[in-house]
């Protein structure tokens, strides 16, 4: 995450006054074996709405599905 975010930086890409696009980051990272590690990233931050549910742009919102996705086949190759 630190190192998209200084490529970010770096090309001048940092969102400006006014902007209303959101980002979502998604790394997979081998952690040994046969398993991985999952980090998510998004700008700006979500926002919490109570009961489960979170404001979130397009792009944020369908890396939240990917993630659920991928839990999902968690459970399913555990069980």
């Amino acid at each position: 995450m630190t190192v998209l975010t200084a490529a970010r930086t770096a090309s001048g890409s940092e969102p400006g006054e006014g902007e209303t696009g959101g980002r979502a980051a998604i790394v997979l990272e081998d952690a040994g074996g046969d398993e991985i590690t999952v980090h998510a990233s998004f700008y700006p931050q979500l926002e919490d709405l109570g009961g489960g549910e979170v404001a979130a742009t397009p792009a944020q919102a369908t890396a939240l599905e990917l993630l659920e996705q991928l839990a999902g086949e968690d459970d399913e190759l555990e069980g």
